[in-house]
């Protein structure tokens, strides 16, 4: 790509949010794809490299297929590989994808072609514990009901003007099985969470407890696998250290012999040399004196 049609790119990625009160240069680095500069997207969708940065869907699977070397992405970031056969083999980055959706949801907004789930109306706020778009009519009738009157709705704006404000709001998860239950138990025997209807039937000879609970004793597990994950990521560290100083010692090695053997090639090809021209003065002085032996004879 040119640097004219770079720098066109990359003016139309900033261009993305025309709002200034909540375009900010951070917010558009993050909702941007270091590889096409276009706005994440759900065709687009956010992967996190091996490297830890962020490349868009489309982006890998072109990395890849282009790559002589099938199955590694180049981060366009740090220039490392990353090892995947296709897009799917990278976790997504849901915090990305959300700030991008919000992105998106806010300038259609502008644009008045969101409208609110419960009616035609163009929506400007979403309940993040329902993942759902409403008008302030619908919002205001979603907070005074009883069953969601504890959902924390914010407008595209405010959430944009604190993205990480987000990720402190508890969301409700639906149960894998049930999806119109929510998960208010982890099972530990299947290690997944449940309903109270799974809890009753398919998971009632299993061993779970309630989520606040399950939590607290996976933290305290962790916790305690910790220290040892330190130690020996720490040993690993340590090998990998002085595996590398044996390579580089090795390598030191080689050289060194490959040189000796150059010099003992060397001297032998001298030797061999000085050899050659003693044999060829004898040669030469036996071919004489039969020369001078048979003159004599006549």
């Amino acid at each position: 790509m040119s640097k004219s049609k770079l720098k066109q790119s990359r003016s139309r990625a900033k261009a993305l949010l025309i709002d200034s009160e909540v375009s900010s240069e951070k917010l558009q680095d993050d909702i941007t794809c270091k590889g096409c500069f276009k706005q994440f997207t759900n065709n687009r969708v956010p992967k996190i490299l091996n490297c830890l940065h962020n490349l868009c869907s489309e982006c890998i699977n072109m990395s890849i297929e282009l790559n002589n070397d099938k199955n590694k992405v180049l981060c366009p970031t740090c220039k490392n590989h990353s090892v995947g056969k296709d897009s799917e083999t990278f976790r997504t980055h849901s915090y990305v994808q959300m700030l991008s959706d919000i992105a998106q949801c806010y300038q259609d907004q502008l644009s008045g072609s969101l409208k609110c789930i419960g009616c035609s109306n163009v929506a400007g706020l979403r309940c993040l514990t329902c993942n759902e778009n409403y008008c302030q009519e619908h919002t205001d009738f979603h907070v005074r009901s009883r069953a969601t009157s504890h959902h924390k709705v914010l407008s595209f704006k405010q959430i944009l003007n604190a993205p990480l404000l987000v990720s402190t709001i508890k969301r409700e998860e639906h149960c894998p099985s049930h999806k119109k239950k929510i998960s208010e138990f982890f099972c530990f025997t299947c290690k997944e969470p449940i309903c109270t209807v799974c809890a009753l039937s398919n998971h009632k000879n299993c061993v779970y407890e309630e989520l606040s609970i399950a939590v607290s004793a996976l933290k305290e597990k962790f916790d305690n696998l910790k220290p040892t994950f330190n130690r020996k990521a720490y040993n690993l560290k340590k090998k990998t250290a002085q595996l590398d100083t044996g390579i580089k010692q090795i390598e030191g090695d080689f050289g060194h012999s490959m040189a000796n053997v150059g010099d003992i090639t060397d001297r032998i090809m001298r030797q061999l040399r000085q050899r050659e021209s003693a044999l060829n003065l004898q040669i030469e002085d036996h071919w004489k004196q039969m020369i001078k032996l048979i003159c004599s004879c006549l």
